[in-house]
């Protein structure tokens, strides 16, 4: 077993081994959708520029993964905890004011990402019931912004619980 160092019981250990797979398929899927823009855009310049036929749609098929992209890219560093962090004030704080900040900004991204989850769903009920789809190729948009709405849950379960850990963490 792989358990994190903050589980406790069996059930807790078996719950974070899932929320770790989790994050594996956004790393994989993250990467395998950089790897098509890369291709797609490659394949766009070369027919452009070399036989004067750029990829039809492939502005489009870019955007749509781009939001792959960010759903993945947003899920994983949220589940390591590394996002970029300005610690110009938060280093002159004693450590009991770190962890109450730690805290409040715990509290406020884990609402952020709850609200970002529930109104990328809502988006993505509304894509399906609208039919939206891209102008060109005529790609159903909603899949992709249930793709980005599951990435921001993701990012909320992980918030979730390290706010959780901030609060059962007493720092003097």
């Amino acid at each position: 077993s792989t358990c994190l160092g903050w589980e406790t019981t069996l059930a807790t250990c078996l719950r974070a081994e899932m929320m770790n797979k989790i994050v594996v398929v956004m790393l994989y899927a993250g990467v395998a959708a950089v790897v098509c823009m890369a291709l797609l855009t490659g394949a766009d310049v070369l027919g452009r520029y070399a036989f004067n036929k750029p990829v039809q749609g492939g502005v489009e098929l870019v955007e749509l993964l781009m939001g792959i992209i960010v759903a993945c890219g947003v899920a994983v560093t949220t589940a390591a905890d590394d996002h970029i962090s300005v610690d110009t004030v938060f280093a002159k704080l004693p450590s009991f004011g770190q962890h109450i900040l730690r805290v409040f900004a715990g509290i406020i991204c884990t609402f952020v990402f709850a609200m970002l989850a529930w109104q990328g769903f809502n988006g993505g009920i509304d894509g399906v019931d609208s039919r939206k789809a891209t102008s060109i190729l005529k790609v159903p948009i909603s899949p992709f912004q249930f793709f980005l709405a599951i990435g921001f849950l993701v990012s909320f379960m992980f918030l979730l619980i390290q706010t959780i850990l901030l609060f059962r963490t007493k720092k003097r």
